[in-house]
C-alpha cells in the first residue's frame, strides 16, 4: 500500500498551517510570529504514571490485580519483559539495559517495531548529518507505524520549537479554519494555544500544498473511552491522534491544549531502507516504556529556560546514559555536528516575536542592501531590482566569475556547501538556463592527454559540480585557460564577452585536442590549463525573479567578481594542485585566498556565534566546506576527532 493509500485509510485528517507573516516561510528572512504563552489553567496534564496505575492495574472490584495482569501479555509487557531479561544478563557498569523502579530502556537491535525508539548513532567519519538533514544529529524517534513489506513512520520527539499556534491556525482541506472561536458547535469558548514540535522533513513545518500539507500528530496519555475512539496506541499509555480528535477530547472537557504534545511533520523510511541503515549502524533501535517517553517530552516543555537551539540534545544524551553509553555520548559533545544542528534549530525551529512587521517593498529593500559590493551601490530601492532584473536578462552574465556570499551568514553553512566561499565560471546564459562550473575543488584524480611524443601528460581534475546531462555527457570534461599568448593564438574560444570595455573575455575554454596541440607546439604547459569535470545548473522560469542564476546573485547568496580581480583569483586558483591527504590544507586555504582576492569581505568585525559556544558562524561555515571536500572528494573525514575549536585543526 502505498503512502497515500495508507493514511486515507486509516483516517487521517491532515491539516495546513495558516502562515503568519512569513512564520512558515522556507528562508529565514524576516520570520515573524507572535509567541503565545500556554493560559493558566487550573486543569494540569494527567501523570502517564497515575493513569496507568488506576485504569490498567485494576480488576471489576477496584482491586489491584498484577497477578491477573501476568495472564494476558501485550507487546508492551513483552518489551518489559525482554527489559528484565537483558537486566539479568548485564553487569550493571556494562549492561545495555537501565533500569528503575519503573523505568527502562535497552538496545533491541535491529528489531523494529511499533513503539520502538530510534535513537541516532553519531557519524565522526562521515559527519553526514553535519552536512545535510541536521535535524536527524542526535535524534530521538518514537515509531508510530512500521510495515515492512510498505514503510515505516516516526516523529522527532526532542526537537520542540517556540512555536504556539491557536485554534484558528489549523486549516481543513478547504483551507478553512478548522475551529473558529465563534464556533457554536464548540464548549470551548477560549481560543486554545498549542506549542509546536518539529516531528520531521516529511510534510513538515514548511510544507507546501504540492506535498500535501502540514501533517499534525498530537501524542497524549489520555484513556476516556471518547479518548481511545478518536486515538491509537503505539505504546502502553502513549497515543496519537489528530488536531480533530484532540479538539473532540477538549469539547467533551476530558482534556485540555496542554495535555497534547503537537508535532507537525514525520520521519519516513520506505521498505527495507531503515532496515538498511540498522545495517549500516546509522541507529540504535531501542526498547522503552512510556514513562521513560513521558519523562523527556515533559521535561522538554516544562523546562521554562528551554530555548529551541539546544535542539534537544539533552534528551538525546539521556537516553544513551539509560543504555550505559554516557562515555560514547561524552565523547562527541560538541562536535561540529553538534553545533551544525543547533544553526539548523536557528534557521528552522527558532521563531522571532519581536521582528517589525514590514511590507514586501521594505521588505526587498532590505534584501537589495545584501547584495555585494561590486552592484549594491547602484541599488537605492525595490524599482532598482526590475532594471537589475534587465539587465541580466538582456545582456546574460555567461563568461562572469562569481564568489560565494560574504555575508555575517554563509547561505550555505547547512547545505551546498561546495557554493560556501567559492569560485565559478558561468560558462552559459540563454533563454533555458544557466550553467556554471566550480573552479576550485580539486578532485583525486587526474585526466591523461596523450602527446605527439607518445607520453600521456596527467591533468588534476577540478569538481564542477554535480550534474551532467543524462544519456549525453554524464560528466563533461572541459578545459579552461586564461593565457594571453595562447588567446592570441586563438587557442579555443572566449567564454562570453566584457561588459567593461575589455576586448573579449580572460577565460576561454578549449578541446583537449586543443590543448595537446599547444603543448606539443611549446606554447603552454600543463599549469596553464585547469581540466574541470560536471557543473552546476540554474533553470529559468516565467518571472525575472527567479530567472537562472539572478534570484541568488540578488539576495547576495552569489556575487559577482569585478572582471578587474579576475585575473588575480585564476593565478591563485592555478598554484592547487590534485587532492591527497598531503595537498588537503594546501588546496584548501588557496581556495579561500581565491574567493578574498575576489573582492572584500562584506561581513562585520563581530561576526555572530553559535548559540551557546565560542564558535562563529563563518568558522563554522568554512569547517563545513573542509568537511564536505574530506568527505565527498577526498572519500572521508580525516580531520573528524582532531579538531579542537579553540586552537584549528592538528
Amino acid at each position: 500500500m502505498q503512502l497515500s493509500a495508507f493514511l486515507q485509510a486509516s483516517g487521517a485528517v491532515v491539516f495546513s498551517l495558516i502562515r503568519h507573516s512569513h512564520a512558515f516561510h522556507a528562508s529565514n528572512c524576516n520570520r515573524q510570529l507572535i509567541h503565545r504563552q500556554f493560559p493558566n489553567r487550573q486543569h494540569k496534564p494527567s501523570s502517564p504514571d497515575l493513569l496507568a496505575k488506576s485504569e490498567d492495574n485494576q480488576d471489576e472490584n477496584g482491586d489491584d490485580n498484577d497477578d491477573d495482569a501476568i495472564s494476558d501479555i501485550g507487546a508492551d509487557d513483552w518489551r518489559a519483559f525482554r527489559a528484565q531479561l537483558v537486566a539479568g544478563n548485564q553487569d550493571d557498569d556494562s549492561g545495555d539495559a537501565k533500569t528503575s523502579s519503573s523505568s527502562w530502556a535497552y538496545d533491541s537491535g535491529n528489531m523494529i517495531e511499533k513503539g520502538s525508539i530510534i535513537l541516532a548513532k553519531v557519524e565522526p567519519d562521515f559527519c553526514y548529518f553535519g552536512l545535510n538533514q541536521q535535524y536527524f544529529h542526535k535524534s530521538v524517534m518514537l515509531v508510530t507505524y512500521h510495515n515492512e513489506k510498505e514503510f515505516t513512520k516516526g516523529i522527532i520527539l526532542n526537537r520542540p520549537t517556540n512555536l504556539f499556534l491557536d485554534d484558528e491556525d489549523f486549516l481543513d482541506d478547504n483551507g478553512e479554519p478548522y475551529f473558529k472561536t465563534d464556533n457554536k458547535n464548540s464548549t470551548d469558548t477560549n481560543n486554545n494555544s498549542w506549542r509546536i514540535w518539529f516531528g520531521g522533513d516529511v510534510r513538515g513545518l514548511y510544507a507546501d500544498d504540492s506535498e500535501g500539507g502540514t501533517e499534525i500528530v498530537c501524542l497524549h496519555s489520555i484513556q476516556t473511552d471518547l479518548a481511545r475512539n478518536v486515538s491509537e496506541e503505539i505504546l502502553k499509555n502513549v497515543f496519537t491522534t489528530n488536531y480533530e480528535g484532540a479538539r473532540k477530547l477538549i469539547d467533551a472537557n476530558e482534556a485540555v491544549s496542554d495535555d497534547f504534545w503537537v508535532f507537525a511533520g514525520y520521519a519516513g523510511w520506505s521498505a527495507g531502507q531503515l532496515e538498511e541503515e540498522l545495517n549500516r549502524e546509522s541507529w540504535y533501535m531501542i526498547s522503552a516504556d512510556s514513562e521513560t517517553v513521558w519523562n523527556e517530552l515533559t521535561d522538554q516543555r516544562d523546562d521554562n529556560t528551554l530555548d529551541p537551539r539546544d535542539a534537544g540534545l539533552k534528551s538525546w544524551s539521556t537516553l544513551m546514559g539509560m543504555l550505559g553509553k554516557q562515555d560514547e555520548a561524552r565523547a562527541v559533545s560538541e562536535s561540529f555536528a553538534d553545533l551544525s544542528l543547533k544553526e539548523w534549530a536557528a534557521e528552522s525551529i527558532l521563531f522571532n516575536s519581536t521582528l517589525p512587521v514590514v511590507n514586501e517593498s521594505d521588505e526587498l529593500d532590505d534584501l537589495l542592501k545584501s547584495l555585494s559590493p561590486s552592484i549594491s551601490n547602484s541599488i537605492d530601492s525595490a524599482e532598482s531590482f526590475v532594471d537589475l532584473a534587465q539587465r541580466y536578462i538582456n545582456d546574460g552574465i555567461q563568461g562572469s566569475v562569481l564568489r560565494g556570499s560574504s555575508k555575517d551568514r554563509s547561505p550555505f553553512l547547512l547545505s551546498d556547501q561546495k557554493l560556501h566561499k567559492c569560485s565559478m565560471l558561468v560558462i552559459q546564459d540563454d533563454d533555458v538556463l544557466t550553467v556554471g562550473v566550480l573552479l576550485n575543488h580539486p578532485m583525486t584524480k587526474t585526466y591523461p592527454i596523450p602527446l605527439a611524443n607518445g607520453d600521456d601528460l596527467e591533468f588534476p581534475v577540478r569538481y564542477g559540480g554535480s550534474f551532467g546531462i543524462p544519456g549525453i555527457i554524464d560528466q563533461p570534461i572541459i578545459f579552461l585557460h586564461s593565457k594571453p599568448e595562447l588567446r592570441d593564438a586563438k587557442v579555443g574560444e572566449p567564454v562570453g564577452k566584457s561588459t567593461k570595455g575589455i576586448k573579449e573575455c580572460m577565460i576561454w575554454i578549449c578541446s583537449e585536442q586543443q590543448v595537446a596541440k599547444a603543448i606539443d607546439a611549446g606554447r603552454a604547459s600543463s599549469s596553464d590549463f585547469m581540466c574541470v569535470q560536471g557543473f552546476q545548473i540554474w533553470p529559468k522560469e516565467d518571472i525575472p525573479s527567479n530567472s537562472g542564476i539572478l534570484a541568488q546573485l540578488v539576495t547576495g547568496d552569489l556575487e559577482v567578481v569585478d572582471e578587474t580581480l579576475v585575473e588575480e583569483v585564476w593565478k591563485v586558483l592555478s598554484s592547487q594542485s590534485k587532492l591527497t591527504l598531503d595537498t588537503l590544507e594546501k588546496n584548501f586555504q588557496t581556495s579561500l585566498l581565491a574567493w578574498s582576492a575576489g573582492g572584500k569581505d562584506d561581513s562585520n568585525s563581530s561576526p555572530p556565534f553559535v548559540y551557546d559556544s565560542t564558535v562563529t558562524t563563518s568558522q563554522l561555515a568554512d569547517d563545513s566546506l573542509r568537511y564536505w571536500t574530506e568527505a565527498f572528494l577526498l572519500g572521508g573525514v580525516v580531520s573528524a576527532g582532531k579538531y579542537d575549536y579553540s586552537s584549528g585543526f592538528d
